[in-house]
């Protein structure tokens, strides 16, 4: 004889399986909520970390500002991504941005030690180890390039600071030759090595065309900073 709970049986199966259902959509509602609570945090956190390092960076402190910019590439993980489908905005940056950032603050090191005819391959490199990160492209290759004058202009510096002046402004006539017409940071530092190897060898030729160069700088090209400023008086002195 058929019992008469059995003919209840496959409601109770199909209202359990019903619950279940909404048990599995509540819970992967409440992951999805954690997930985009920590991409929002992520977000945040990444923000921060950029504004800090554009505050220092401007004020004049790019080796503090370094490590933040390093520090925003690593907020970016599955959580930031999730949260980022849902929230998608104009000032947010990708890790191609921030690496890109990373290698200009780390050229800008590098220029401020050859300024001061330092070598700073250090710097150097890490901006080669960003470069491996970004896609083949009109940038990469840009950047590919002022990072390579860098490579040569440390090793100039360290023939300058061996004596070998003549050597180094023959060596500097080969960097000339792959700099891009568009870095101002190598044609900075070529009047500044100009004005050094011309004092250091007493070659008045060579001092008249680092201040040729200064002049076209600063009323030319409209090049008015602290470095071409501080020239002028490097070269007088």
């Amino acid at each position: 004889m058929k019992k008469i709970t059995d003919r209840h049986f496959p409601v109770r199966a199909g209202g359990i399986a019903l619950i279940l259902v909404i048990l599995l959509l509540v819970a992967g509602l409440i992951v999805a909520g954690v997930i985009y609570s920590q991409g929002s945090k992520m977000q945040q956190q990444q923000e921060k970390l950029l504004a800090d390092g554009y505050q220092l960076f401007n004020s004049g402190s790019p080796e503090k500002a370094y490590p933040l910019f390093k520090e925003a590439l690593a907020t970016f993980n599955s959580s930031l991504n999730f949260y980022r489908r849902f929230n998608a905005a104009e000032n947010q940056v990708t890790p191609d941005e921030i690496h890109e950032i990373a290698i200009s603050v780390s050229l800008a090191i590098a220029h401020e030690k050859f300024f001061d005819l330092k070598s700073a391959d250090e710097w150097v490199a890490r901006a080669e180890e960003d470069l491996k990160h970004l896609p083949e492209g009109e940038r990469k290759s840009e950047l590919s390039a002022t990072t390579a004058t860098a490579r040569e202009v440390s090793k100039l510096c360290k023939t300058f600071n061996d004596g070998d002046y003549e050597q180094a402004m023959k060596d500097l006539l080969e960097v000339e030759k792959i700099s891009q017409p568009s870095d101002q940071d190598f044609f900075i530092f070529e009047i500044r090595f100009l004005i050094a190897c011309g004092k250091a060898l007493n070659e008045p030729a060579i001092l008249n065309q680092a201040r040729e160069l200064l002049f076209f700088a600063t009323t030319d090209a409209g090049i008015d900073n602290e470095k071409t400023r501080s020239l002028w008086g490097i070269l007088t002195n």
